[in-house]
């Protein structure tokens, strides 16, 4: 057995594999994934679709069953549902597997079990739900990886009775219930939650200096970049794009501009619904325009306000037809009194 822990800071222990590390390299030798999860999230189980098609493009077919384990109980929201029923579709698709839901009852646990042709050779056991493993660490956890023959034998028995007597199809499921979609930026890093007087502050101060940064919808990059090329990790595993993460790519027309945010010096952005986080620009001309502290809050952002008004479904390429249905085609972007904050706006207009 090894153990395996986060990496968050400011406790971040040397010498321990982490999770995802330990993932991939379990998952490159196998051709065949049962998982059994709690809670699951939207971006997760995107990840995971693509690490799948990416292995399918590959003609390295590898299947996946998963459970998942309170939703069925305690709901999903919209956004979490249009990614399982995603994942879903493309399993049973391709026929390479199903997404299930426990229907008997509440199932906490976390099993990830690796096969090689019906000879299973690990499971992973612990505190990580299937709502954060893929991506950047969020919060502490603890598994261990178990390679001991009887003990794997145990989890994999268990899974497939969870399958047989407790779980029923996600796309058969009749008895999905939906809950309110969770704050849009809770809990991410390096995010807070402005006041309503410190929010107004802000805004009275703000100078009549404002960009309008256009939003363009590529097939593979800016708002699409998770249909791009993924990144190959130190495992040898290729990690896709995640679902959130964008490229906000500013013509030279406007970074040129007097005014304009520099290189060098990150700054607070204040969004026009209420929350806090640092923004930077990089790149040539300054024309990379993102969020500091993790790639993907800006994109959650934005996508997640247009997942929100449904006008964009968690695994669609996003279009021009849908931003303008959403009633936004830019950020605006205006600079106040304070050198270091800027306000964010993405509301909703008439185009």
């Amino acid at each position: 057995m090894e153990i395996l822990y986060s990496s968050v800071i400011p406790v971040r222990p040397s010498g321990f594999p982490d999770f995802r590390e330990t993932f991939e390299r379990q998952f490159l030798a196998a051709n065949e994934l049962k998982i059994a999860s709690g809670y699951i999230s939207e971006d997760s189980l995107m990840e995971l679709k693509a690490i799948l098609a990416h292995h399918e493009a590959r003609s390295e077919q590898k299947t996946c069953d998963l459970i998942i384990g309170m939703h069925g109980r305690e709901g999903f929201t919209p956004s979490q549902y249009e990614a399982a029923c995603s994942l879903g579709t493309y399993l049973r698709d391709h026929k390479i597997g199903e997404v299930r839901v426990c229907s008997a009852f509440k199932f906490h646990g976390k099993v990830y079990s690796f096969l090689n042709h019906g000879n299973a050779f690990a499971s992973i056991l612990g505190s990580s739900n299937l709502s954060g493993i893929l991506g950047l660490d969020a919060q502490w956890e603890t598994d261990s990886l178990i390679t001991e023959a009887p003990q794997i034998k145990q989890l994999v028995a268990l899974h497939n009775e969870l399958v047989a007597k407790a779980t029923k199809p996600l796309l058969e499921f009749e008895g999905v219930r939906f809950v309110n979609q969770h704050d849009l930026l809770e809990g991410r890093i390096g995010v807070e939650r402005a006041s309503y007087d410190e929010l107004e502050k802000v805004r009275r101060s703000a100078k009549n200096l404002f960009f309008e940064i256009p939003l363009k919808a590529e097939e593979r990059s800016n708002l699409n970049a998770y249909f791009g090329k993924g990144r190959e990790s130190q495992t040898g595993a290729i990690r896709p794009r995640p679902w959130y993460e964008v490229e906000i790519i500013v013509p030279v027309s406007i970074t040129s501009k007097k005014g304009y945010p520099v290189q060098g010096k990150p700054f607070t952005a204040y969004t026009d619904d209420g929350w806090k986080f640092r923004c930077k620009v990089s790149g040539q001309n300054s024309k990379n325009f993102r969020s500091e502290d993790d790639l993907q809050t800006l994109g959650r952002w934005v996508k997640g306000r247009m997942e929100a008004s449904r006008t964009l479904k968690v695994g669609e390429l996003v279009t021009s037809a849908m931003l303008q249905k959403y009633g936004r085609e830019s950020i605006t972007l205006t600079a106040t009194q304070d050198a270091d904050v800027w306000l964010l706006d993405f509301s909703a207009i008439k185009i």
